[in-house]
């Protein structure tokens, strides 16, 4: 094969999203990724000279998944006319669903020291989308902008950090705990 195509490339990528998933970012190592993707080392190293070249590819491919997971999901919740406290429920569980996402809130919150500015940037934006589709649903159910604060930091302790932290379940009464904050 030709050097750099982009079948060896996207499978370097999603062999090395694989292994940040289950192992982080520093516990992964290019040796595991050319051992798990069956290339060679020059190969890897062609298209990605370094891990963290290899993490930031990886960071933006689950941003463009990302935002069209969230796109989809939307389009959905809008058809089927959900309610407000539902939707947003149902906004942050399509979220918080893959593992990929989990794996840049463990890196990003736990290694945070091995990552460079541009890999913050890029969290940003990564959060950002949420945000973006969650303040979108909230002018469309005419939520004032002043809730989104609380109800973002409520759903983070009570979805995501569950899911990051492997903990069991998810608040069970959140969509009522939702209804008071607004």
């Amino acid at each position: 094969m030709a050097r750099g195509r982009p079948s060896k490339k996207g499978l370097i990528a999603e062999t090395a999203l694989a292994l940040f998933q289950v192992l982080g970012y520093q516990a992964t190592s290019i040796d595991q990724v050319v051992l798990e993707a069956g290339v060679s080392k020059p190969t890897v190293y062609s298209n990605y000279p370094s891990k963290l070249l290899l993490w930031q590819e990886v960071l933006r491919q689950i941003i463009e998944r990302s935002e069209s997971v969230l796109s989809d999901t939307l389009d959905t919740l809008k058809a089927n006319d959900v309610g407000f406290y539902d939707g947003w429920r149902a906004i942050w569980l399509a979220w918080i669903a893959t593992p990929d996402r989990l794996a840049v809130y463990r890196i990003h919150w736990g290694e945070s020291h091995k990552l460079t500015e541009q890999e913050h940037v890029y969290f940003e934006q990564f959060e950002s989308l949420l945000s973006c589709q969650l303040r979108h649903w909230m002018t469309r159910h005419n939520i004032a902008s002043e809730h989104f604060f609380v109800l973002n930091a409520v759903s983070k302790e009570a979805l995501l950090m569950p899911a990051v932290t492997q903990r069991d379940g998810e608040c069970e009464d959140f969509v009522q705990l939702i209804q008071k904050l607004v």
